[in-house]
């Protein structure tokens, strides 16, 4: 596949990054969908992503190597970022919720964060990364919290109905069926 020079091109932040407004769960959590929130001040996502790659390294150590977002939430899409003197490769996916990003490292690092919008007022915003940073959330992103506009999923995910989000998620329940335990050998 042959790419363009802004495809090639690694963006650098040319001023200092504000700080990361970022929360997050004391420490990884099987249980909680989500590793915590952050609140972007822009949508410039040079600046953004510097600021988080810096914050997250700080605070949960590793190497990030690769971001995903939606992009539909950001003025612009670089496919990687210059941070520290490390490039940090950037993935845009439209089938990505826009309320989420996901960051992934070596030594099989993984964060899922929710993503409040830049406009969000100061009390929903801190609401929501307190929501969304307690190591027992299990409250899907979708309609719990502010989100950067773009596409929506079903009414029914917003509505944070359980069984609709399953169903949307590609699960299926069958009524005439009770769960079973794993059989043992």
């Amino acid at each position: 596949m042959i790419r363009s020079a802004e495809q090639r091109m690694t963006w650098v932040c040319t001023r200092k990054p504000p700080t990361a407004r970022l929360r997050l769960t004391p420490s990884p959590s099987r249980r909680a969908i989500r590793d915590g929130g952050w609140w972007p001040t822009s949508r410039d996502p040079v600046v953004e992503l510097c600021s988080l790659v810096t914050a997250l390294s700080a605070q949960r150590g590793g190497v990030i190597e690769r971001i995903m977002l939606q992009p539909t939430a950001w003025d612009r899409h670089p496919y990687r970022i210059g941070v520290d003197g490390a490039v940090v490769r950037v993935g845009w996916f439209t089938s990505l919720d826009a309320e989420v990003v996901i960051i992934t490292g070596r030594q099989d690092l993984r964060i899922d964060l929710v993503v409040i919008a830049p406009e969000t007022a100061d009390a929903v915003a801190t609401a929501a990364m307190l929501a969304a940073s307690r190591p027992t959330n299990t409250t899907r992103a979708a309609g719990a919290l502010p989100v950067p506009p773009g596409p929506r999923s079903p009414a029914a995910v917003r509505d944070g109905d359980d069984v609709a989000v399953w169903e949307t998620e590609g699960g299926h329940l069958r009524p005439d069926r009770q769960p079973t335990a794993p059989a043992r050998n």
